[in-house]
């Protein structure tokens, strides 16, 4: 919680300031409440307690972590007690209104992408409309697909011409790990000894397994040259993305292999 939304609990909320003045009120002693940085936050002077009272300092906690303090004599402990039960009861709701966004947006992400995506029978065209969904991750970033090639087995960046990205095989670095595995966040590309070279001049990636009917059939994902921090709900709107597609992306194989080539006939 930051510091901001710990001095505006305390000061301005309609339950906890009300609640925090009754329990003052109930003690002549000086208590000072400020935030992780040492900024003061509330100084209450009150009454006259003798000079030589023992200070105690307490954590205002939140998941275990320290979000504020609270100094002066033996009260501060249950104001300190009361602030860490208010703030993470605050932290609970605000962590509950993320999450109800985040489902907001996978479904409106589903209802979108199978519209645009259930319209077209052409590998490319499905992979564009996936790179541009995954582009549109909340931490940002560029999305990209790989699909296994039908020779040799190796994952081909589609659609064909906007990546010059080189084919990988499905064993070597960090796709080739994720293809071989399950769904993954690496934010620190650098640091990760899979890496390749190619990898290597990225700094952050997401990415999740495109699969039917249980065949790996390639990988999507969203990756930047600049550093981010990508988060579950990024996975979760990936893997979202993935179920959509890979399905589409293997009636659209089918499709073009049933094809009949073209053959140019000359007098």
């Amino acid at each position: 919680m930051e510091s901001a939304e710990v001095r505006r609990l305390i000061v301005r909320h309609r339950h906890v300031a009300p609640m925090l003045s009754v329990l003052l009120a109930v003690t002549n002693a000086r208590v000072t409440i400020t935030d992780l940085d040492g900024d003061v936050i509330l100084d209450r002077q009150a009454g006259a307690a003798p000079s030589d009272t023992a200070v105690e300092r307490h954590p205002i906690l939140v998941d275990g972590a320290p979000v504020g303090w609270v100094a002066g004599p033996r009260p501060a402990g249950a104001v300190a007690a009361v602030l860490s039960y208010a703030c993470a009861r605050e932290a609970d709701k605000r962590a509950l209104a993320r999450e109800a966004l985040d489902r907001y947006r996978e479904l409106n992400l589903i209802y979108d992408l199978a519209d645009q995506i259930g319209s077209t029978l052409e590998t490319d065209a499905v992979a564009r409309v996936a790179v541009a969904e995954a582009s549109r991750l909340p931490s940002g970033g560029r999305g990209f697909v790989r699909l296994r090639g039908t020779t040799g087995g190796r994952l081909e960046t589609r659609p064909t011409e906007d990546d010059p990205d080189p084919a990988i095989d499905p064993d070597t670095g960090i796709l080739g790990a994720i293809f071989g595995g399950d769904a993954e966040i690496v934010n620190d590309i650098a640091a990760d000894p899979r890496a390749t070279a190619a990898e290597r001049a990225y700094t952050s990636l997401v990415a999740a397994l495109l699969r039917v009917r249980g065949d790996r059939i390639g990988v999507i994902g969203t990756i930047s040259h600049e550093p981010l921090e990508y988060h579950a709900s990024d996975l979760r709107l990936l893997d979202a993305i993935a179920s959509l597609a890979a399905p589409t992306f293997d009636q659209a194989a089918v499709h073009e292999a049933a094809m009949p080539s073209t053959t140019v006939v000359t007098d």
